[in-house]
């Protein structure tokens, strides 16, 4: 008897005070520290799902007798009501692609403005800028912040490749023509770099 009382003696010394038993890790406790049960949340939602459409078909079926249908009038019914609610459900995929596209072209318009003003800093013509961003190579920069230099290091490589789109610094010296010049010389390199780039 005296090893019982013993034993009890130790296994109350080892309660905390407040009656609160220590719990495992990661199980959540109440104010008293007292152990919750852990919830599963996926089980409980499809638990209300569950319910909700057992509710709402059992709802329906009263509706319909209500209305005085038969039982196969009622199963026709409930599946007419079914399809018309699923035609009038959003489809989220759908959504979310179209958000994402958006997305994209709102970054690529981002992306051109700022380099369209990259390029007008370097001093390209205005003429020349379209076809400089069409060949720029804009992959590295997908992501990440936009910075002047990494622009202009495209761009650069670009004029690099193509100097004859730098733009010329060289003044007209000398005889000048004036007034209209037939301009078909030009007229015809600015219409072959537009179908080249696809621009006409």
């Amino acid at each position: 008897m005296e090893n019982n009382a013993q034993g009890q003696d130790t296994q109350q010394g080892t309660q905390q005070p407040n009656n609160q038993q220590t719990s495992p890790q990661g199980m959540p406790q109440n104010q008293n520290g007292q152990s919750m049960p852990g919830i599963d949340y996926d089980k409980l939602a499809q638990i209300i799902e569950g319910r909700t459409k057992a509710a709402e078909e059992s709802a329906m079926k009263g509706y319909f007798k209500q209305q005085g249908l038969t039982q196969e009038e009622v199963e026709k019914a409930i599946n007419a009501f079914k399809e018309e609610k699923a035609k009038n459900t959003p489809d989220l995929a759908t959504l979310q692609s179209g958000l994402t596209a958006a997305q994209e072209e709102a970054k690529r318009a981002k992306l051109e403005q700022f380099a369209t003003m990259q390029a007008v800093s370097l001093g390209l013509d205005a003429k020349t800028i379209p076809y400089v961003l069409k060949m720029a190579d804009f992959t590295a920069l997908d992501g990440k912040e936009l910075k002047e230099e990494d622009v202009k290091k495209a761009l650069n490589k670009v004029l690099d490749d193509i100097p004859q789109l730098k733009a010329s610094n060289t003044k007209a010296t000398g005889f000048q023509a004036v007034g209209a010049n037939g301009g078909s010389k030009n007229e015809n390199e600015s219409e072959a770099l537009k179908k080249a780039f696809g621009l006409s």
